[in-house]
């Protein structure tokens, strides 16, 4: 016994001098474990006010873009430990998210663990101007080197390196506003109404902004909206007649979305109906506009129905879509699905030259799945037993058009 413990004696005494040794090695050498992760940390003020920006949004936006995990919907659904495959999905889609936090009541905010790195520093609040208040939503989640260099121009960067602590202050300026009301031509408002705001690029092009709050701008009980925090620029309003509308009610069924693409009416401010037809509104820096007019004529509207049928046989197809082209910038500018008896329409349709376009097929329903009520329904849970060729029709409308017949060819 007395051995045994000699011999953990001596052992205990062998370990605790071989880890002195090391460590006066790593302190004569500078080895050693070095920090994984830096810290952030600082105060965000408002130009105008001088005063804290209280819970503002601050991210960290790396100079190399990272792509986000692929997440495949079927496989999650499919594994038998969905609860699992669904956790680890979301931990996928939230990674990188302790990059970004929010400003206390006194402007002030830390940024932890935060990986060695390059990265912008992107403050964001309501009618401030943000680094990302001049890109469309695709722009935002590709976050691509056309991004990062329009980021860089009016964003600080900061060196991270593991193990130190950078102290910073941000100041936000105050943006341009632009706001005004959607109506319809006999004065009463279009509440309800998502209005789209439009800037205009070097290359003549209109880009679709995206609301910094991510929640689209709405019109109230008196059809008024207003856009915040925007950069200097050149923009445009467009809003969409509200055929499509949420419901909820009472019942089994409370919530409903009543939709018809077909009916889709895109008017601009000023009355045009047409992009070429805008004239831009310029705002500076900080600059303030209201009275911006959007307006939904009720008169002067047409519709165009009909039918698409096969032309081998001229039997009604079942599925597919129909488009409504500008033949001036080759774009479609409304769509309608085809009903199960081949029939489609397209209401609220100004007067001018259009190209009418097919696409079509004959489907039945998925083996194991009953027929939905709905075409669009009919489409997305059904399997295609034929194809047709696009078939197409120029149209000059200056009244109703109905009892059109598309002929869809077969498939070469």
């Amino acid at each position: 016994m007395k051995c045994l413990l000699l011999h953990l004696l001596t052992a205990l005494l062998a370990l605790l001098i071989l880890s002195l040794g090391r460590g006066a090695l790593a302190q004569q050498t500078g080895a050693g474990p070095q920090p994984l992760f830096g810290q952030i940390t600082g105060q965000v003020f408002c130009q105008d006010s001088g005063l804290p920006a209280r819970f503002a949004t601050v991210q960290l936006l790396p100079e190399k873009s990272q792509q986000s995990p692929q997440v495949d919907p079927a496989k999650i659904r499919n594994n038998p430990d969905f609860a699992k495959e669904l956790a680890k999905a979301m931990a996928a889609a939230m990674k990188g998210s302790s990059l970004s936090t929010v400003t206390g009541i006194d402007g002030n905010f830390s940024l932890d663990k935060v990986p060695p790195g390059i990265y912008y520093l992107i403050p964001q609040l309501p009618g401030y101007r943000s680094p990302l208040s001049g890109l469309s939503q695709t722009e935002r989640m590709k976050a691509d080197a056309d991004t990062v260099t329009s980021v860089e121009s009016i964003s600080e960067k900061i060196v991270v390196a593991g193990g130190t602590s950078t102290s910073v202050k941000l100041v936000l300026e105050r943006g341009a506003t632009l706001g005004g009301k959607v109506i319809y031509d006999d004065g009463s408002p279009a509440p309800g109404v998502m209005p789209t705001l439009l800037m205009l690029q070097k290359d003549g092009k209109w880009k679709e902004l995206w609301p910094l709050s991510m929640l689209p701008a709405i019109t109230d009980d008196r059809g008024e909206f207003r856009f915040y925090g925007l950069p200097p620029g050149k923009f445009a309003v467009k809003a969409t007649l509200p055929v499509s509308q949420p419901m909820t009610g009472l019942g089994a069924t409370s919530v409903a979305l009543h939709m018809n693409p077909g009916d889709a009416l895109v008017v601009y401010q000023g009355g045009a109906l047409r992009e070429k037809e805008i004239k831009p509104i310029e705002l500076g820096d900080g600059e303030h506009r209201d009275g911006i007019e959007v307006i939904f004529p009720v008169n002067g509207l047409h519709s165009i129905s009909g039918s698409v049928v096969a032309k081998f046989d001229k039997h009604a197809v079942n599925s597919g879509i129909v488009e409504l082209e500008d033949p001036e910038i080759k774009t479609a500018i409304r769509t309608a699905i085809i009903g199960e008896d081949g029939t489609f329409k397209l209401s609220y349709v100004p007067e001018g030259r259009y190209v009418l376009k097919a696409t079509a097929a004959d489907t039945e329903p998925k083996s194991g799945e009953a027929p939905a009520a709905s075409d669009f329904g009919r489409m997305l849970n059904s399997k295609t037993i034929r194809s047709y060729s696009p078939a197409e029709m120029p149209l000059l409308i200056t009244e109703d058009v109905n009892g059109i017949t598309l002929q869809v060819p077969d498939q070469k």
